[in-house]
């Protein structure tokens, strides 16, 4: 059996919410994949003033998207640099973290319960985690989700694919004894970066940054803008058949003059609609979809 169904299961779990700042919808479908390994976190208001907003894109099985999931927003409530309010630096320890636990007994044991046996794990997840305090955006990825502001009606990109053909990372897999073959992480991996895939992070040579995967965040730090509509947040599967100024267009479509949450409803799911694949032939737009819209009230 090939990785895809003989037809594409369209059924969505939508999340919405709304407070004074925000309205958003946080929806994902399996599509044409004979698995859904997504996972997303959509909080408005894990403190005072702060909301959170992720996507886990899971490859080799759904448990460490999983295991993000549950456990991101609690480690980063506990991280020191949280607590003083050094937010970019908490959300780098933040992911470094959850790639500690997952080493741990404890986080493997988790993960064999989510993924249901003991055979080997062998799963990852990239994630792309925006941290949103008051009006500036705290943007941390790893790996090929990605993330973008509507900014005056077009895309503006708030994040960037690791790619193991990137000359940045592609040495710094090659010194730690990796390789890339045909874009890919030793023959493997389509991306450089993730949080999991722990059989690449074990050489005790080398430091966590160092690895041949690495769960290190890039983060970038935007201000909330009065002409800025909201911020889009997807899984690479989202991507891979319209352009990111299709995209913007298409949720702005939707909306009504006086925004809903319907209205955000109604983009998310529909935009998942309009970018899945109509058949398998070429693999393009046939991956799980998870997309977050963020709508800034103003």
């Amino acid at each position: 059996m090939g990785p895809y169904l003989t037809t594409p299961n369209t059924q969505k779990e939508t999340y919405q919410g709304e407070n004074e700042k925000f309205i958003f919808a946080a929806t994902h479908m399996q599509g044409w994949r004979n698995n859904m390994e997504d996972a997303h976190i959509s909080q408005l208001d894990i403190e005072p003033g702060v909301s959170l907003f992720a996507v886990f894109d899971g490859h080799g099985g759904k448990e460490v998207a999983i295991y993000a999931e549950k456990h991101f927003q609690e480690e980063l409530l506990k991280n020191p640099n949280y607590k003083q309010k050094n937010y970019k630096q908490a959300l780098i320890e933040t992911f470094l973290k959850i790639d500690e636990l997952l080493f741990q007994p404890q986080g493997q044991e988790e993960l064999i319960k989510i993924k249901g046996s003991g055979d080997e794990l062998q799963a990852g997840a990239t994630a792309n985690v925006a941290l949103i305090v008051n009006k500036t955006i705290y943007l941390a990825n790893a790996g090929d989700s990605r993330a973008m502001l509507c900014r005056d009606n077009n895309p503006l990109d708030l994040s960037k694919d690791h790619k193991p053909d990137d000359e940045k990372e592609k040495q710094r897999i090659e010194t730690a004894g990796g390789f890339v073959q045909n874009g890919r992480t030793n023959g493997s991996l389509s991306l450089s970066r993730a949080i999991g895939d722990l059989e690449y992070k074990k050489d005790q040579k080398f430091r966590q940054d160092e690895q041949v995967i690495i769960a290190v965040p890039e983060v970038r730090v935007e201000e909330i803008q009065a002409n800025d509509k909201f911020l889009l947040m997807g899984c690479d599967g989202v991507f891979e058949i319209w352009s990111h100024k299709q995209i913007i267009d298409y949720v702005n479509s939707q909306m009504r003059q006086v925004v809903t949450k319907e209205d955000i409803r109604i983009a998310a799911e529909g935009l998942l609609d309009s970018v899945i694949a109509k058949d398998t032939s070429n693999g393009t737009g046939c991956d799980n979809m998870t997309c977050i819209i963020v709508y800034f009230k103003q």
